[in-house]
């Protein structure tokens, strides 16, 4: 609907006013361009600094995020610190003798052990075979104390 007496006037952009912008116009605009784009990689390399140091922590914990209580070491590092006294006594008792007297089922554990590692195993199956080997040098150091060192062959069978 057009009113009557109503002119339709025409956009013209020649009617506008003259600008003039100051000189050092675009030379600001290039330098808060230049801020923002040192801001953009600064953040950039920020977030890929921590997704590498998470990524190496993660390599480097295996995947193993269970953490023994401070102070009481891991169950199988305490049987294998109680393996190497208990195999210290054994060599001590029997002295040079250690390697032939009783050698045959520690061998034999020792190669189970080795095998388990090998193979990954989880720390249940390793803490049996640890606790198998405390046993069966518990049972020589037994042995020889209640008088059977001098049955090498009992002390074998062990």
């Amino acid at each position: 609907m057009r009113h009557e007496g109503a002119t339709v006037r025409r956009f013209d952009p020649r009617q506008l006013p003259e600008f003039t912008p100051d000189p050092a116009l675009w030379t600001r605009i290039a330098a808060a361009q230049q801020r923002r784009m040192a801001r953009r990689r600064w953040r950039t390399a920020v977030v890929g600094t921590a997704i590498a140091a998470s990524l190496a922590a993660a390599l480097l914990v295996g995947g193993r995020f269970a953490v023994a209580p401070a102070g009481s070491p891991a169950p199988t590092t305490a049987m294998q610190d109680e393996s190497r006294a208990l195999e210290g006594e054994w060599h001590r008792l029997v002295g040079a003798q250690a390697a032939a007297l009783g050698s045959t089922r520690l061998r034999a554990i020792d190669a189970e052990l080795q095998s388990a590692y090998d193979r990954g195993a989880g720390a249940d199956e390793l803490e049996a075979l640890w606790q198998q080997r405390n046993r069966a040098l518990r049972g020589l150091i037994a042995s020889v104390q209640d008088g059977a060192y001098g049955r090498a062959s009992s002390i074998t069978q062990l």
